[in-house]
């Protein structure tokens, strides 16, 4: 019997000395395995994870160059030129009045003034039900415009080319004497505030003009800008209408 483990001679036929002397590095075998359990393995994940971080950074570095190289290649006055023509082709607030007044300014030029004009508050407000993801609000007056009649191309196309852009959803026009009675459904657009753009989350490819895109901004390039003041106040009434030659005039 091996001395001082009082083990017996042989285990399972094998003699305990053999036994003995695999124990040790059975021993040290078993603390290099659970030492790479607990210790080596959570080192790897964490390596891996840092790698992982490292090649997020290196990516975005290389992104932010890019959009930095491509800044500094655009001419900087056609690009504020541009955002000023965007901002002028909206309206600069909700205002039904307002557009009713850049109607009045833009069909000044062909000789003609405001008869009268509706305006549908509940439509209006029919408008904030439909919001879509444009982030786009549709602003839309009734108005009757008198004129001389052979003007009438002339007015119909200053206002489609005017900013804020407008659109004419519905022409009727009736003319006696060389004088034109037209009525126009008319629909500007009104941007509202965007609260969660995060700029830094731009890419490459928002920043730079589609085709589609440059062609808009070259056609509202030749559109005429209208003085567009705000500050006109809406009533709170579901419907207004003005039946004078000139409804601003005591403005």
């Amino acid at each position: 019997m091996t001395k001082g483990l009082n083990l017996p001679d042989k285990i399972f036929g094998i003699d305990s000395r053999i036994l003995l002397l695999w124990l040790q590095p059975l021993g040290l075998l078993l603390i290099i395995i659970v030492s790479v359990l607990t210790v080596m393995l959570p080192k790897i994940d964490e390596i891996s994870e840092k790698m992982k971080e490292i090649k997020a950074v290196t990516s975005k570095t290389v992104e932010v160059n890019q959009k930095r190289t491509y800044l500094q290649t655009v001419d900087q006055g056609e690009t504020l030129n541009n955002a000023k023509k965007l901002a002028d082709a909206l309206l600069p607030e909700r205002n039904s009045y307002l557009l009713v007044r850049i109607i009045r300014d833009a069909a000044a030029q062909s000789g003609y003034n405001v008869d009268d004009f509706s305006i549908s508050m509940g439509d209006v407000k029919n408008e904030e039900v439909k919001k879509d993801n444009s982030n786009y609000d549709k602003i839309p007056v009734s108005i009757t415009l008198i004129g001389p009649a052979d003007n009438y191309i002339s007015l119909v196309k200053a206002i489609e080319r005017t900013l804020p852009i407008m659109s004419i959803d519905n022409f009727e026009m009736r003319s006696q004497n060389g004088v034109a009675t037209i009525r126009l459904n008319v629909m500007a657009y009104y941007l509202r505030d965007i609260s969660n753009l995060k700029i830094e989350n731009l890419t490459l490819g928002d920043l730079t003009p589609s085709q589609d895109e440059a062609t808009l901004l070259s056609t509202i390039n030749e559109y005429q800008t209208m003085v567009v003041e705000g500050g006109l106040n809406e009533s709170g009434d579901d419907f207004v209408r003005y039946e004078r030659q000139d409804p601003f005039s005591t403005l």
